[in-house]
């Protein structure tokens, strides 16, 4: 199946791929208050499954409470209806929802204030990026630089907790330029120099004593993957601490990955140009990313829950711990 022949969910009716659109003049594209989340469709031998669907569906109505969005959906409607999109559209590997304001509007505070909802299920690489001209920009293993001169998301503007397309705009400019400087992607830090977050994924230190350290969930956005590593963490025997890290601890880190929904754990192994650690995929990093790559795979019963199968509806699927 190719994008041609994929479907969109749109306020409860399924149209085509290509009549996806709003106008160029709609508020949440000139204004940019798109509320959107993101989630990762897995293919355990059960067959296919969007990994904490509930809590993704419930983050995105709490982004929708703090930008003051009025999405007139019920949680278990939304997540139904991500089921029912995966299921028409063979092969997906991603969900993307989107609640926004469709309608053409002159003023920031929309005249008309219907939020529509919008739900694709695709193969980013077969659908979006192979069609391109280019080449993509990936790499297993990252190189990133610390952005001293743009800083984070701030409190006082849009919260970290906020998926709303105004949020990462700040940092493309700095992102832009690090690729250009051949980095892979940008640490960005707050007001007060703390570390948060990259643009979209979580930031993670084994430090020296080997404790596993994250920013908090106020300085960055509380992932879900982020979330899902610090649960599996714990099971596995590390102590974690969500605190409050300064950019000199970057320099005494054993081991430094991110998280992510789209790449799960990511390792880094240079920062700035310097290596971390020996260069190389710590220990522990690989360790967890086997672990998550396993639950997400489906072998790990302890975790089995957070795999949603497609075939099943509204009902939960059944926690093997009860």
């Amino acid at each position: 199946m190719g994008a041609e022949d994929r479907v969109i969910w749109r306020d409860g009716e399924f149209i085509a791929w290509a009549d996806a659109t709003v106008h160029v003049l709609a508020q949440s594209l000139q204004r940019g208050s798109l509320a959107f989340d993101y989630m990762a469709v897995h293919r355990p031998s059960r067959g296919p499954a969007v990994f904490r669907v509930d809590d993704h569906i419930r983050r995105l109505f709490n982004t929708c409470g703090i930008m003051g969005l009025p999405i007139a959906y019920e949680v278990d409607e939304l997540i139904e209806a991500t089921l029912e999109t995966v299921r028409r559209n063979e092969g997906a590997r991603s969900v993307r929802i989107s609640a926004l304001f469709p309608s053409v509007e002159v003023e920031l505070v929309p005249q008309d204030p219907h939020i529509a909802v919008f739900i694709a299920a695709y193969d980013s690489r077969k659908d979006i990026i192979e069609g391109k001209p280019g080449k993509p920009h990936f790499a297993a293993e990252l190189s990133l630089k610390v952005e001293r001169v743009k800083r984070s998301r701030r409190h006082d503007l849009i919260p970290p907790q906020a998926k709303v397309a105004a949020s990462y705009t700040p940092s493309l400019p700095a992102k832009w330029q690090a690729r250009r400087e051949g980095f892979d992607d940008i640490i960005l830090l707050d007001e007060h120099d703390q570390l948060t977050e990259a643009p979209t994924s979580n930031l993670f230190l084994v430090t020296a004593d080997g404790t596993l350290a994250t920013p908090t969930g106020e300085q960055a956005l509380r992932g879900i993957t982020r979330d899902s590593v610090i649960q599996i963490a714990r099971e596995l025997g590390f102590a974690v601490e969500e605190r409050s890290i300064g950019v000199d601890e970057l320099d005494t880190a054993r081991e430094v990955f991110m998280t992510g929904t789209s790449v799960g754990v990511w390792p880094v192994i240079r920062i700035d140009g310097e290596p971390v650690g020996n260069g190389a995929v710590g220990t522990e990093t690989a360790r967890l990313k086997a672990r998550f790559d396993a639950v997400v795979a489906g072998d790990v019963p302890e975790f089995a829950h957070w795999l949603h199968p497609v075939s099943q509806s509204l009902e939960r699927p059944e926690n093997p711990d009860g």
